[in-house]
């Protein structure tokens, strides 16, 4: 049965290959058009730099990104209506004991970019009531976007059990999609000209063509 589960998985990757790379050229379309982030976008390139060079060249702060893996285990979970009965969190890893489970609770810290959702939810209740610097804001997100990308890249090098558990094909690809469609509702909520709409518009028309392609190529 185990077998048959992954096969089955290691086939739907397959499938949503065609999805990944839709959501890729569509989330590439969409971002150029952001006016918000083409006023501050040194400050957002900034901040991806800056953590990668943090990371690469001085410290990789190793329990801050466990804590906030755990913290989204744990509330996915509870939104999937799971009991919590007990968070483990440490430099060296952790683990969450839930009585629910299944792929999304399993892999949502990788697709969730807590500290970027975290920081934009700051900055839109601190700039309701004071005027605050939006370049700031821009340099946070990239420096949180960069934070877990880079951190999630390279725990997933490791044989995680989350990953293992699903195959390692299946997660990276539902990991990728995942992300970029978490990024783009998070863009489309920051920001006016970032259209959610024509965002997954645009993603079902490269997927479909690239599916009429294959399609095509197999059975014509």
């Amino acid at each position: 049965m185990k077998i048959l589960k992954l096969i089955i998985k290691f086939v739907i990757a397959v499938l949503m290959v065609p999805i990944a790379i839709g959501v890729t050229k569509s989330f590439y379309a969409n971002m150029i058009l952001i006016k918000e982030v083409a006023k501050v976008l040194n400050f957002f390139l900034w901040g991806i730099v800056s953590y990668a060079i943090l990371h690469l060249l001085f410290y990789r702060p190793t329990f801050l990104y466990v804590l906030g893996h755990e913290a989204v285990h744990a509330g996915v979970a509870w939104l999937f209506g799971g009991k919590i009965k007990s968070i483990k969190v440490s430099g060296e890893g952790g683990s969450v004991a839930t009585d629910k489970s299944n792929v999304i609770i399993e892999l949502s810290p990788y697709f969730i970019p807590l500290f970027t959702i975290a920081i934009s939810v700051a900055y839109f209740v601190i700039a309701s009531s004071y005027a605050i610097n939006g370049s700031v804001f821009m340099f946070l997100i990239g420096f949180t976007l960069a934070f877990h990308i880079i951190s999630t890249v390279e725990i997933m090098k490791v044989r995680q059990p989350d990953i293992v558990k699903s195959g390692a094909f299946f997660s990276i690809i539902l990991v990728y999609t995942l992300n970029i469609v978490v990024i783009s509702v998070l863009f489309g909520l920051l920001f006016s000209s970032f259209s959610m709409k024509k965002f997954f518009l645009d993603t079902w028309s490269v997927s479909s063509k690239i599916y009429g392609i294959v399609t095509r190529q197999l059975f014509l």
